[in-house]
């Protein structure tokens, strides 16, 4: 597992987050398909959804405010490559 990011949002917000698999993929190959392993509890995870070939968009709102996440996503190519990503969200009010 490789942690891609640490990012900041308020609880009221619903945001996206790109993982961009482009410097990973080898020619030819393409994300099929997505899915969040770990949400923690408190955080919603409205979805997680394949834009372009090698870009998942994680879409979340919520949080408690002064509460740090680990989002855990698992993505699967068209080669039958996995990988297993995490990242950070801090919730904050601002």
């Amino acid at each position: 597992m490789a942690i891609i990011g640490a990012y900041t949002k308020q609880p009221g917000d619903t945001l996206d987050y790109d993982i961009d698999y482009t410097q990973w993929l080898p020619a030819g190959d393409e994300v099929i398909t997505t899915s969040a392993t770990s949400t923690p509890s408190g955080l919603t995870l409205v979805s997680v959804s394949e834009g372009v070939p090698d870009i998942v968009k994680v879409w979340v709102s919520g949080g408690t405010s002064g509460v740090r996440y680990k989002i855990t996503i698992t993505t699967t190519t068209k080669g039958s490559r996995v990988k297993e990503d995490e990242f950070l969200l801090t919730v904050k009010e601002f």
